[in-house]
């Protein structure tokens, strides 16, 4: 509602008979009143606007940069210092087929970055807790494809979903 649009209470609203009128001020109150209440309300309809959920896209887009990140600092320190090969390949199998990529036993045990041999117990553990499924290939019954689990999927999308709103609240506001 604009400035012009709000009603403006008189000096002093009078009566047919010249005497103030208690009934007209307590009515000009009111809509004073509740032309604010309409204001505010309006600013918690534009806060919660910018705190909509962000797209499937957007948290993809995360987990592949934390996915990235986490390659390059490999690549400045020793990975053995920081390695958690079960949460890289929970991104990447949340990134990697939206671009269209599957990812096979082995190919997963690659995007881990770790040998072979510890990223399959890390494959076992996490088919034992849930978090991914194996299925055969489409076309060559000798290979395993994995993917999320649907509680997997979940879970990381409200992860993710808490950093870009942390993200947000971090940059966008104001320095003290």
């Amino acid at each position: 509602m604009s400035h012009q649009d709000k009603v403006v209470a008189p000096l002093s609203p009078r009566g047919a008979d010249g005497v103030p009128d208690d009934d007209m001020m307590v009515e000009v109150k009111l809509r004073l009143r509740l032309d604010e209440i309409a204001d505010f309300e309006a600013g918690l309809l534009r806060v919660s606007s910018a705190r909509r959920e962000p797209a499937q896209k957007e948290l993809r887009r995360l987990a592949r940069k934390i996915y990235d990140a986490r390659r390059a600092r490999d690549r400045l320190l020793d990975n053995r210092l920081f390695g958690e090969p079960a949460w890289d390949m929970l991104l990447a199998l949340y990134f990697l087929p939206a671009s269209g990529l599957m990812l096979t036993v082995s190919g997963l045990a690659c995007c881990s970055g770790v040998p072979q041999t510890t990223a399959l117990r890390w494959q076992t553990k996490l088919i034992e807790e849930g978090f991914i499924e194996r299925g055969p290939h489409e076309t060559d019954r000798r290979m395993q494809m994995l993917r999320l689990t649907d509680t997997a999927r979940d879970m990381l999308e409200g992860y993710l979903a808490r950093l870009l709103r942390c993200e947000g609240q971090i940059f966008n506001s104001e320095p003290n």
